[in-house]
């Protein structure tokens, strides 16, 4: 019974490692078509999806309490607030023309 399951799992962990060698293959094509910006926001998704998997999978936080989970949540909230509180704050705030003045 036990081989049956190390067996799966062994299938399962080259099935991962396949996906995320597919992923940094996707990566990679999607720079080289330098897309810009519209590359950087294709890339960055696919790029937290496969480090989401794996810590999931290869660092086992599969098998962790939901402490690490919250933790985890509250880095990923962190992160993308602070990915994106730059971009807000061009939009959103008052600039006078001296503040693009170049010297």
């Amino acid at each position: 019974m036990e081989d049956h399951l190390q067996k799966d799992e062994f299938k399962r962990d080259i099935l991962i490692y396949f996906c995320i060698i597919a992923m940094t293959g996707l990566i990679v094509f999607i720079s080289h078509l330098q897309l810009k910006v519209a590359g950087i926001f294709l890339i960055v998704p696919i790029a937290i999806l496969e480090a989401g998997i794996l810590g999931y999978y290869f660092m086992h936080l599969m098998t962790k309490k939901r402490t690490v989970h919250l933790i985890l949540l509250l880095t990923v909230i962190v992160f993308v607030t602070l990915l994106f509180w730059p971009a807000w704050d061009v939009v959103y705030s008052p600039r006078t023309p001296s503040e693009f003045t170049k010297y």
